[in-house]
């Protein structure tokens, strides 16, 4: 897969680093590393230039997130009201999760592009539960701000022989193992200052959860049960 990616950067330059950007984002199982730290390996050897790989770069990151996070947006939410979702996770449960959200979902989608295996977890967990589109975004823009130049130049670095792929994983492992020790210990914090109060967590307001339309199937049942039977005879009158 490395090899069949840097073949098509080296070929198409910046645009095919754009398309396979956007294509992570509608569920082509690769990381964003395995195609912005090539197209740097391609920088350092001369074959790209920096600035319209860097705008590619960010561009797809930031473009392929929004699309996921619109898709799960948009069509993730019927989860919410299937029964073998309902039996694992209360009612309850999603309101103080999107309560949590509207308060710290920022938070993690911060967390979540340092640690890996973690991104794309997190943009659907923050699409189901409608986060502000508005607010995602801006805290993605931020991020990649600082995460493509980063890949990019680790693989400049890779080229001239500063670096290497393995030290390359190493730096984003401890980086990610950093961000886990902070997201756990702010975790456990808010656990903790909870258990003190000893009261329910707060949560959002029902009208969230009332807002999504009934399944088809489950309209057509609730008129058809209303409607009298055929040959049937009507009901007496009961002021009579």
């Amino acid at each position: 897969m490395e090899e069949f990616i840097v073949e098509n950067i080296a070929v198409y330059g910046p645009f095919a680093v754009f398309f396979l950007l956007m294509l992570s984002g509608i569920g082509l199982s690769v990381s964003e590393d395995l195609i912005i730290i090539p197209a740097g390996v391609l920088v350092g050897s001369g074959e790209l230039g920096f600035w319209p790989t860097l705008i590619a770069s960010y561009i797809g990151v930031v473009g392929s997130d929004c699309l996921w996070f619109g898709i799960c947006s948009r069509y993730g939410t019927p989860f919410l009201h299937k029964r073998w979702l309902k039996r694992l996770i209360h009612p309850r449960r999603l309101l103080e999760a999107k309560h949590e959200m509207e308060r710290r979902g920022a938070w993690m989608i911060v967390f979540a592009r340092f640690i890996p295996g973690s991104r794309t977890t997190a943009i659907t967990v923050a699409g189901m539960l409608h986060m502000p589109f508005w607010r995602f975004a801006a805290v993605t823009a931020a991020c990649v701000c600082l995460t493509a130049p980063l890949q990019i130049g680790l693989g400049v670095l890779i080229e001239r022989g500063i670096s290497t792929h393995e030290k390359a994983d190493l730096w984003q492992a401890v980086v990610g193992a950093i961000m886990l020790v902070i997201a756990a210990s702010m975790v456990l914090n808010f656990v903790r200052r909870r258990l003190k109060r000893n009261s329910r967590p707060p949560r959002a307001k029902v009208r969230w959860l009332k807002r999504f339309r009934v399944p088809r199937r489950r309209r057509h049942d609730t008129a058809t049960s209303n409607r009298p039977l055929r040959g049937a005879a009507p009901k007496a009158d009961s002021s009579s």
